[in-house]
């Protein structure tokens, strides 16, 4: 802790310092500024860019953006395309249907269900105004869940903007209809950030403070009931006949899972970031990143035996309640040098970064009859890297990148990419090795605890995506070729006694897995107005013996958009409005570990398998814009109207989203 005051301390010097420099702003922007106050009202005047950007030497500022384009996809699974699953309501723990090759090689402590709702800090918006700039993004979803998205920028110097980002999210249990339970709580989640940069464009200094708290307490989901006829057929052979036992868990009277008697989870992450750099000359750039990130994971189990399909695995008293603590904190330093070469249309990045890293957890139980003491322990390293990257423009439209990083310890841990562009294609290949997450190997909480040496896993891919435009046409297939050596994944621990169980348990695969798959947009646009955009996606284990993918991601999953856009009135208005469909075939859906935090594979409860539809009407009117959709308008067609998105946890239903953006300039 006493590192970080140094840090903050450290910073506000330079602050100080960099008060005295000059104007701020690229001369493009300086053109703007020197507008008339009237002038300057306007989205046009009203910058952005983020630190990642401008580490790789990409200065240019991007103006906000006024379009209506999706703003109906606020959730994200509608970001990612759906290669999602999660547990029915928004914002609940989640992961990519298809395999992704891992970005980081170092340790890690193995939760990520709620990842996808926290952004890193390299990638916050530092904003380039007149004046001041704020906005704020309101939606509120189904029956009573909402998203909340605001941020509010001021220029206090020529050389000096201040910022503050503020967003969040809350869920109501949409199963049963009756209850108004608060499943998520997204709040508070905040931003603080400072930029800085000297009218020359040789200094630059970006800083931020975050606070990102998640809580849930969703364990699922629905129970089986205690009459035979509804009861889901864990042993029935016939896949079929399996799959029609879920249809009567959809009634409502079977989804009285109450929220006293659940698993909740508390998910903290602060972080604090600094970029600065300096360029003595284009060719010399000297660059320093301090990140340090601090992750307090708690879930706390009460009533443990009456928990979503006795996920623990011995009978316990109904009063024993217990909380599983694990906490890790990071601080690391990157140092580089960078620089274009502009004689050979280069640019080059080197760098030594220092990693310290400490991991604590601690699994304890107020119960002494269950273990003699609390299982506590803390894992200490310290890692170091070396790494670079270069993009080499043969032209304006061919380009060369390469990026990699080593971590200099016994392992051979590694990351490479490669990549080639064209105007028409794009080329690239990838491998990497990593560390295997701490939890995998030690286990989470008193009931899934394990000790297990896993071997490093690796992976390599090879992807070739083409892009072709013609008339009112766009084409644009993606193929990738996988090769994992020793993926480690979670299944269905296997206890003879017991069929209806959540329980898992991490395994490992030795021997290769090869996997094919095939991504493509498909765009149509007739008379410049109507759009018809199609996207699918299929995925192939061609891996030898087992096939350990088959079955367990959808055979296809197909996404249209089909919708009028126009901007009338000279463009002061923007309009959108069509139809989403959305479809995943029937397919083996990982079930959830309540407990361990951890999707895993299952082959009995069949998942999905029905078209979703969406109508949308999106529109702008000047610096207001307006979203209405009614989700899954389809349900009618189809009896039972519910579905599975994972094992035991019910999709959404039928709904109404409003969305409300405002931005307001100077």
């Amino acid at each position: 802790m006493a590192n970080l005051w140094i840090g903050w301390w450290y910073n506000l010097f330079l602050l100080v310092v960099i008060q005295s420099f000059n104007a701020y702003g690229n001369e493009k922007a300086e053109e703007i500024f020197e507008k008339t106050q009237e002038e300057k009202v306007d989205a046009t005047t009203t910058f952005f860019i983020t630190p990642r950007a401008i580490k790789q030497n990409y200065r240019r500022y991007h103006r906000i953006d006024r379009s209506v384009t999706k703003m109906d996809h606020f959730t994200v699974a509608e970001r990612h395309h759906y290669n999602f699953q999660d547990l029915g309501n928004h914002w609940t723990a989640a992961q990519h249907l298809f395999y992704r090759l891992p970005q980081h090689i170092g340790a890690t402590y193995g939760l990520s269900a709620y990842d996808f709702y926290f952004q890193p800090p390299q990638d916050i918006r530092y904003y380039y105004t007149a004046k001041a700039y704020a906005y704020f993004n309101i939606v509120l979803a189904n029956l009573g869940s909402f998203f909340f998205d605001g941020c509010y920028t001021q220029r206090l110097l020529k050389n000096w903007h201040i910022g503050i980002h503020l967003h969040g999210a809350m869920t109501e249990k949409e199963w049963p209809h009756s209850k108004d339970d608060k499943i998520i709580n997204g709040f508070p989640h905040f931003d603080i950030f400072t930029h800085m940069k000297s009218s020359d464009e040789c200094y630059h200094l970006f800083m931020s403070g975050s606070n990102m708290q998640y809580l849930t307490k969703e364990t699922g989901g629905v129970r089986s009931s205690k009459k035979e006829k509804d009861q889901f057929k864990f042993d029935e052979k016939s896949p079929s006949k399996r799959y029609a036992s879920s249809f009567p868990l959809l009634e409502e009277a079977y989804m009285q899972n109450k929220i006293d008697k659940k698993v909740m989870h508390k998910d903290l992450r602060r972080s604090f970031y600094l970029y600065h750099h300096y360029e003595f000359s284009k060719p010399l750039q000297l660059y320093h990143e301090f990140n340090y990130n601090r992750t307090n994971n708690l879930c706390t189990i009460k009533n443990l035996y009456k928990t979503l399909l006795e996920c623990i695995s011995e009978e316990t008293d109904e009063d024993d309640k217990e909380e599983n603590r694990v906490t890790m904190q990071s601080f690391g330093h990157e140092i580089g040098i960078k620089g274009d070469i502009e004689r050979h249309n280069l640019f080059y990045a080197v760098h030594y970064t220092i990693e310290s890293i400490d991991l604590e957890y601690n699994f304890s139980t107020p119960n002494p009859k269950t273990y003699d003491s609390p299982l506590k322990d803390k894992k200490l390293a310290k890692e170091h890297y070396i790494g670079g990257n270069t993009r080499l423009h043969f032209t304006n439209h061919r380009t060369l990148y390469v990026d990699g990083a080593y971590l200099l310890e016994k392992g051979g841990y590694h990351k490479l990419n490669i990549a080639y562009q064209d105007k028409f294609f794009k080329v690239s290949c990838h491998t990497i090795k990593h560390k295997v997450p701490y939890i995998v190997s030690y286990g989470y909480s008193r009931h899934r605890l394990w000790k297990k040496d896993f071997i490093a896993p690796s992976a390599q891919a090879i992807d070739a995506a083409v892009w072709y435009k013609w008339l009112h046409t766009t084409i644009h297939p993606i193929l990738s070729f996988k090769r994992l050596n020793n993926y480690i994944g979670y299944q269905k621990a296997i206890l003879p006694d017991r069929a209806d169980h959540c329980i898992s348990e991490p395994i490992q695969i030795t021997t290769p897995i090869y996997l094919f798959s095939l991504e493509g947009n498909l765009n149509f646009c007739f008379f410049s107005y109507f759009h018809f955009d199609h996207n699918i996606t299929i995925q192939w284990d061609i891996s030898k013996g087992g096939k350990p993918f088959k079955g367990y991601t959808p055979p296809y999953m197909y996404t249209g958009r089909y919708y009028y856009a126009n901007q009338p009135y000279d463009k002061k208005m923007d309009i959108e409005t069509g139809i989403n469909v959305h479809f995943k075939e029937l397919y083996y859906g990982d079930g959830y570990d309540v407990i361990a935090q951890q999707f895993y594979r299952q082959n009995q409860f069949a998942t999905q398998g029905r078209p979703i539809i969406d109508l949308f009407y999106n529109i702008r009117i000047n610096n207001l814009k307006l979203s209405l959709k009614y989700s899954f308008i389809n349900d009618f067609m189809h009896k039972p109207s519910a579905y599975f998105a994972t094992p035991f946890y019910p999709g959404l239903k039928k709904a109404a989203d409003i969305g409300i953006h405002w931005s307001f300039f100077d």
